[in-house]
């Protein structure tokens, strides 16, 4: 789908996309091989998180070492990216 972006950068999101993602306040951005990508916060905090999500016994310390795995993950991800792309850049130099 091509949506448009304003000179300010901003962008609308199409109502049929807006109906799939809910309602959240706030949403994740990151660039992703050379993409944008959007995505909902559904639990803003990780008192909301453990509130919801400790019926099914996930406590605070899970929630905290899963985030933590993630975020060490995504900076590998974009580590390897900047590398990857330095080594196109020196393939171009020669």
């Amino acid at each position: 789908m091509i949506i448009r972006v304003s000179p300010q950068w901003q962008v609308t999101i199409p109502k049929s996309l807006r109906a799939r993602l809910g309602r959240p306040r706030q949403m994740e951005a990151r660039l992703e091989r050379a993409s944008l990508v959007l995505t909902p916060i559904l639990m803003e905090s990780v008192e909301t998180a453990e509130r919801t999500l400790r019926p099914e016994g996930i406590t605070a310390e899970v929630l905290v070492a899963a985030m933590d795995l993630v975020a060490a993950r995504r900076r590998k991800a974009a580590a390897a990216a900047v590398a990857a792309g330095a080594a196109v850049r020196a393939q171009d130099a020669v």
